[in-house]
């Protein structure tokens, strides 16, 4: 199976979460970015949505799917196998 890199966006809506969940967050990050394992963030302040973004950016750690929910590939086409 050939592998192909992976451009994936996490949204974590922070509007409903208390100070104490967002420092969770943020310490998470911060965690990770100790551990060796960084990537793009940003945050939407209207909608107050964090992104992580693991794309090119992402170092340290990989992002590999092994099954989609629909069962098919990004093309449609129906996983083999």
């Amino acid at each position: 199976m050939s592998r192909k890199e992976a451009e994936v966006l996490i949204q974590i809506p922070t509007a409903q979460m208390s100070e104490e969940q967002r420092k969770h967050l943020a310490e998470a990050e911060n965690q990770l970015f100790k551990a060796g394992v960084t990537f793009d963030t940003g945050m939407d302040l209207g909608s107050r949505v964090r992104d992580w973004e693991f794309d090119w950016s992402l170092k340290g750690a990989k992002v590999l799917f092994k099954k989609f929910s629909d069962n098919k590939l990004p093309s449609g086409k129906p996983i083999s196998g």
